[in-house]
């Protein structure tokens, strides 16, 4: 075998896209096909939809958050949910900036090829799950009304039906949130061309990064109270 031989043998395999004449819907094919799904979008628009999407999974997060207990169940729905959708769509952005670029340069040091256009595609469109997990609040709102933001709703205490259909849909917030974490880590391989594992461990060295600048305003917050 001839070095050139054996430098093709050793090649990776790109991982397996869309056929060229099949056409996804991103907004249904991620959450089955997400490498397929991001390479399509890759290929033909990487800055579609990347804001909106950003600004929207921050305000999924946003709502997450409003439901701990001492937020929606102490101020103001109205207050609570105007500050879930100018906050989150805000701080989803700055997420998507932020986060990506640490996670294109992390993904950098261990092989991946994106860039940050390519990075960010990737964050935003993983959104797509918990843009869905949106629908699920109607349900909650019309179940709870005013009580729909609080942690725990002392209107349905007692009735066996109301609370095991507000069980049910946290858990399918759960699951989504969960599959939505896979996405991401198949999404983000999909614009590195490497694996969910370097995915993951590329997050990782993020979040560790991260924490260090964190840790240290922490500290100085604790001394400054002392």
């Amino acid at each position: 075998m001839t070095v050139e031989e054996s430098r093709n043998c050793s090649a990776p395999v790109p991982p397996p896209v869309a056929a060229s004449d099949e056409a996804l819907n991103p907004w249904f094919s991620i959450w089955t096909r997400p490498r397929a799904t991001m390479r399509q979008i890759l290929d033909t628009d990487p800055r579609r939809m990347v804001l909106p999407l950003a600004a929207l999974g921050g305000i999924a997060g946003g709502l997450g958050v409003a439901i701990a207990p001492g937020v929606g169940d102490t101020y103001p729905m109205s207050a609570v949910l105007a500050g879930v959708v100018v906050g989150g769509a805000i701080s989803g952005i700055v997420f998507l900036f932020v986060l990506g670029f640490l996670l294109r340069l992390t993904g950098g040091w261990i092989g991946g090829q994106g860039n940050g256009v390519a990075v960010r595609c990737a964050m935003a469109w993983s959104n797509v799950l918990g843009v869905w997990g949106l629908l699920l609040w109607l349900p909650r709102a019309a179940l709870l009304g005013g009580e729909t933001l609080y942690a725990e709703p002392p209107s349905i205490e007692g009735e066996m039906a109301s609370i095991v259909v507000l069980q049910a849909l946290k858990l399918i917030q759960f699951v989504i949130a969960i599959w939505g974490f896979f996405v991401t880590l198949k999404c983000l391989g999909e614009a590195h061309r490497f694996s969910a594992w370097h995915s993951f461990g590329a997050c990782i060295i993020a979040l560790l990064i991260l924490a260090v600048p964190s840790a240290v305003i922490a500290g100085v917050v604790v001394a400054l109270r002392f």
